[in-house]
């Protein structure tokens, strides 16, 4: 509905007054002077007033001095389908008014300071006129903004702010009390009181939201898992200190292995770019992804052929079946901090991000693909730009969060993080890496954010906030034993991969004669193997002893297939003439000793059932003697 009051023409009686009216008109274009007839509100160079109606509420333009071109016509209409929903519950604020488009059919309007009103009835008790505010909609990026120097007046009860472009403009309230809020698979939690302004509430929640995020990197590690671990590929960790706070397991066989990390440092380690034969895939963007947070920041690191291990998650790369032996090296890096603050400050702004986490999943998969990862990765925007060039993923709805726009904002101002990283401190304390990380992210997210036209008010809010002291008090707290020199240290850490070679250790570490007390073991180049033995017997009950003792030929025998894996080796009975004890099928671990030159195998008694020796073996180059 257009609210522009528009009236019908009087009778036109004389030339007179129809000469008077066009001259009315042409001086109101030179003067600043604004009317409002069938023509429309007009406003020129000279700046001036423009008013109208749009869903009940009264609507209000003033125009500086250059902010509009001579004869520029302004209309008002009520925009009551534009659905706001998602992007009220992200912020937690509530809508107050219809959205209103203001928009020029002539002429061009590029400044002013927008005036709305809003029904003080329709406010929840509590709620002071420092919470009313006003939201411009940036079609470009699709997201709303508030105007952060809004203010309103409880005596006329309007709310002005100055508008860094013309579009849909609504006005919100934000209500006191308790806030928990869910951005991007993070709880945020608010508390808002009578004395908190609109953006003094903004502060609250980029700097809330940016802590949480950053708190992932610092977290508890989970126990390391490998439900397959693989028999190809050995990983060894190790860190610079000597001590097990880094570990790694190969998973799984076949041309790509999974090699899963825990991070249990205390600080967010950033692999170096991976070498030859190991890479990321899907699989490794997309482990432990509860959040859209965890896919996101691991795409950003995809793409430079790198990989953050936080402490909250366990992380995986790929090993393929290029890799003979390779060395991945790991350190603390304040770039990784600046990653997550970068998205603690964008994702406020960015509803469709943190809600279609099943969208930036398929941008993850794809990406992977990319041949500009493939070639080195030359940046996110490069990268991801197969991802959103769909026209089916690329609709925008009017008013709506647009995710297509939004993921290309986060890839942007990745970009220019990573282009930035080199300069991040890199040396001395963690707090003053904190500070420098802090401070590129902030950076980065003004030039992201500074390309679009609603975003000139975010510079301000973000020179306001206290990001720098609030994330390196938090991280400081939870890593102090870092700086006190506690139990964790800066430290470097260190994944050693090789192929594991099953036929080389079997004949290396098992190929061969062994013997022990009234025992022998001869295993073969294939794995096969023969266990002899002839048991301790009980004169006073020979019904106990066991029937493998006069079998032909004399003494108990068991035969077996050894099957060696980096983990270890296994012999499965094959055959036995003691099934009571060595069952067809039961399964044994062997583990080898090559320095002392011994194998042992473990079974739960010793097989001289009670004669007191061990279920070690000497091979020819054993150092002791074996087996009793």
């Amino acid at each position: 509905m257009q609210s522009i009051q528009q009236r019908e023409r009087p009778p036109v009686r004389t030339a007179v007054l129809t000469a008077v009216t066009v001259m009315a008109l042409l001086l109101g274009a030179c003067t600043g002077e604004s009317h409002s007839d069938d023509s429309g509100a007009t406003v020129g160079a000279e700046g001036g007033e423009v008013s109208g109606k749009a869903g009940g509420q009264d609507v209000t333009v003033t125009v500086p001095r250059e902010g509009a071109r001579n004869g520029t016509e302004v209309e008002f209409q009520e925009r009551p389908k534009v659905d706001t929903g998602l992007t009220d519950k992200h912020l937690g604020v509530a809508g107050l008014g219809a959205p209103v488009e203001i928009s020029t059919t002539r002429g061009a309007l590029t400044q002013g300071r927008v005036s709305l009103s809003y029904d003080s009835g329709k406010l929840p008790r509590g709620v002071t006129a420092k919470q009313i505010g006003i939201m411009v909609f940036d079609s470009d990026l699709g997201a709303w903004f508030p105007l952060l120097d809004a203010e309103a007046d409880p005596r006329t009860h309007r709310v002005t702010g100055t508008a860094p472009h013309f579009s849909l403009f609504r006005t919100f309230f934000v209500e006191p009390g308790e806030k928990l809020l869910h951005m991007a698979g993070r709880e945020i939690k608010l508390t808002v009181d009578a004395g908190t302004s609109v953006m003094g509430y903004f502060q609250k929640l980029i700097t809330a939201s940016a802590v949480a995020i950053v708190k992932d990197l610092f977290a508890v590690p989970p126990a390391l898992n490998c439900d397959k671990p693989s028999a190809t590929v050995v990983a060894e960790a190790s860190t610079a200190v000597g001590d097990n706070s880094f570990s790694a397991c190969a998973d799984g066989d076949g041309k790509e292995v999974t090699l899963n990390m825990v991070n249990g440092v205390a600080y967010p380690i950033r692999l170096d770019r991976l070498p030859s034969g190991v890479t990321i895939t899907g699989r490794d963007v997309l482990l432990g992804s509860g959040d859209s947070i965890t896919v996101i920041r691991n795409v950003i690191w995809m793409t430079q052929g790198q990989k953050v291990i936080a402490g909250a998650k366990a992380g995986s790369v790929t090993v393929n079946e290029k890799m003979t032996t390779a060395r991945l090296h790991g350190h603390m890096d304040g770039s990784a901090v600046a990653v997550d603050v970068l998205l603690g400050t964008l994702l406020a702004f960015m509803p469709a991000l943190s809600a279609d986490k099943k969208w930036i999943e398929g941008i993850a998969q794809k990406a992977v693909n990319s041949p500009s990862v493939k070639d080195g990765g030359a940046g996110l925007a490069r990268a991801t730009r197969m991802t959103v060039d769909d026209a089916s993923t690329s609709r925008k709805v009017e008013g709506q969060p647009d995710v297509v726009s939004q993921f290309a904002t986060l890839m942007g101002a990745g970009d220019c993080l990573l282009d930035s990283k080199d300069a991040l401190s890199e040396n001395g304390s963690a707090k003053e890496r904190f500070e420098s990380a802090v401070k590129a992210a902030q950076t980065c997210a003004k030039l992201a954010l500074g390309q679009f036209k609603a975003t000139e008010v975010i510079p301000a809010l973000l020179d306001s906030l206290k990001l720098v002291p609030e994330i390196v008090q938090a991280q400081i707290a939870g890593i102090s034993n870092v700086l006190t020199g506690g139990k964790h240290k800066l430290t470097s850490v260190f994944v050693d991969l090789s192929r594991f070679d099953s036929r080389a250790t079997l004949k290396g570490n098992y190929q061969g004669t062994w013997q022990a007390h009234r025992r022998k073991i001869i295993i073969d180049e294939d794995g096969s193997g023969r266990y002899n033995w002839f048991p301790f017997l009980n004169y006073d009950d020979p019904s106990s002893d066991p029937p493998c003792v006069t079998a032909e030929p004399r003494g108990c025998e068991v035969r077996f297939r050894l099957t060696v894996t980096p983990a270890g080796a296994t012999a499965e009975v094959t055959v036995s003439n003691d099934l009571e004890e060595w069952p067809i099928g039961h399964k044994v671990n062997v583990s080898s000793n090559a320095e002392a030159g011994t194998i042992t195998f473990d079974t739960e008694t010793n097989v001289d059932h009670g004669g007191g020796g061990s279920n070690e073996f000497c091979g020819p180059r054993a150092t002791r003697y074996c087996g009793a």
